[in-house]
C-alpha cells in the first residue's frame, strides 16, 4: 500500500515503483483537482468549507474543483461523503456508482456512524460494530469524523474490521496536526500548524476542555473570520496574535465582543512573531493550560509552508524547556 498527501514526500517520486494492482491512498488538494479529468475507484469528500478563496475566488469554483474527485467515476466505483457536512452532501449528484456515507449525527444506510459509544459499519441490512470510540487516541470531534471516513474507505477495499480497529487504536497522529511537542511545568504545547483556515483552527480549539492560550496569525486567504472570532472569544483564555493577520483577527474579536450574546472571555495580546508569542504564552500559562498553535492563516508571511512553521515551533518549545528554570513567570500577558 502506498500513502501520499500533504504529509511529506510526494508519491510522484515513487511512481516508477507503484505496480498496477497496488493500493494507493492519496490525498488530493483543490489545486491538484482543478484540471482533473479522471477519478479514483474509491473517492471521498470529508467536508467543503471555505478555503483557498484567494486562489479560487468563490466557493462555487472551489467546490467544483473538489467535486472533480467524483465527477469522472464509473458506475462500479464508490463515493464516500459526509452526511453531516452540507457541502459534501450536496455532491451526491456527482456520484455515478455506489454512495456510502459517514456521520456522527445520524445512522446511515450504507457506511459508518456512531452509536452507544461505538463505531458501526452498515451495508444495507448487515450491521457490525468495529471499535469503541474510547479507542480513538486523537482528541477532537473532527478526528472521530476522520475515523468514520477512514472506516468506510477501508471497508470499501475489503480491509477486515479487526485491522481497522487495530490501525485506529495504534495511530499516534501526524506531525503538525494536534501534535504534542512538549510538556513543560504542567503546560502542554500543541502544534497544529496545519490549521491554515478558520474552520481548522476552530476544530483544534474544540478538541480540548482545558484552558487554552491560542497562538494565531499568519497570512489571510480571503477567508471569513466571524465564526472563528465568536468561538475564540468565548472559549479561549488568552489569544496571542502575530503575523500579517494580527490586525484583522483583533478587529473581528473586538466585533464579536460587541454582540450582546457573546462575551469576550479571551484576553487579546500582540506579539512581534511566533517565537515571541510562544515565549509569552509560556510565561503566562498555569499548570494544566494548553498552549495551542492553531494559526488559522497560512505560513507564507514568514515561512515556506506549514511544516516549516510547525518545525520551528517545535524548536522554540525545546528551547523553552531547556531554559524554563530561569524564566520569570508573569501574572498577566502584555504586548511583547
Amino acid at each position: 500500500m502506498w500513502v501520499g498527501g500533504n504529509i511529506g514526500r510526494p508519491l510522484i517520486a515513487e511512481l516508477d515503483a507503484i505496480e498496477k494492482d497496488d493500493v494507493v491512498v492519496q490525498e488530493l488538494s483543490s489545486f491538484q483537482l482543478e484540471l482533473w479529468t479522471m477519478s479514483p475507484d474509491v473517492a471521498a469528500v470529508l467536508n467543503v468549507t471555505p478555503n483557498h478563496l484567494n486562489r479560487h475566488g468563490t466557493m462555487e469554483v472551489y467546490s467544483s474543483a473538489k467535486a472533480n474527485i467524483l465527477r469522472y467515476q464509473k458506475p462500479g466505483d464508490i463515493a464516500v461523503l459526509s452526511a453531516d457536512d452540507q457541502g459534501a452532501a450536496m455532491m451526491r449528484s456527482e456520484t455515478k456508482g455506489r454512495l456510502r456515507e459517514f456521520s456522527l449525527e445520524k445512522e446511515v444506510d450504507d457506511g459508518a456512524f456512531s452509536r452507544e459509544g461505538k463505531v458501526w459499519l452498515r451495508d444495507g441490512s448487515r450491521e457490525r460494530s468495529v471499535l469503541d470510540l474510547d479507542l480513538i487516541p486523537l482528541p477532537g470531534r473532527h478526528n472521530v469524523l476522520n475515523v468514520l471516513a477512514s472506516t468506510v474507505l477501508a471497508d470499501s477495499v475489503n480491509v477486515p474490521a479487526e485491522a481497522i480497529r487495530d490501525a485506529v487504536a495504534t495511530f499516534d497522529g501526524v506531525e503538525h496536526r494536534l501534535e504534542k511537542v512538549g510538556l513543560i511545568d504542567g503546560v502542554q504545547f500543541i502544534n497544529d500548524s496545519i490549521a491554515t483556515a478558520p474552520e481548522r483552527a476552530m476544530a483544534a480549539v474544540d478538541s480540548f476542555t482545558d484552558p487554552i492560550i491560542l497562538l494565531a496569525g499568519g497570512r489571510d486567504k480571503k477567508m471569513v473570520w466571524d465564526d472563528w472570532a465568536r468561538r475564540v472569544a468565548a472559549r479561549v483564555k488568552v489569544v496571542i496574535l502575530f503575523g500579517e493577520l494580527a490586525d484583522l483577527m483583533e478587529t473581528h474579536l473586538r466585533m464579536a465582543a460587541e454582540d450582546s450574546t457573546n462575551i469576550l472571555k479571551a484576553e487579546i495580546v500582540r506579539a512581534k512573531n511566533m517565537e515571541a508569542a510562544a515565549w509569552l504564552a509560556y510565561r503566562t500559562a498555569n499548570p494544566g493550560d494548553i498552549v495551542l498553535l492553531a494559526p488559522g492563516g497560512t505560513s507564507f508571511d514568514a515561512f515556506s509552508d506549514f511544516a516549516e512553521r510547525g518545525n520551528y515551533f517545535r524548536e522554540i518549545v525545546n528551547d523553552i524547556a531547556a531554559r524554563s528554570n530561569n524564566v520569570e513567570r508573569i501574572a498577566n500577558p502584555r504586548e511583547d
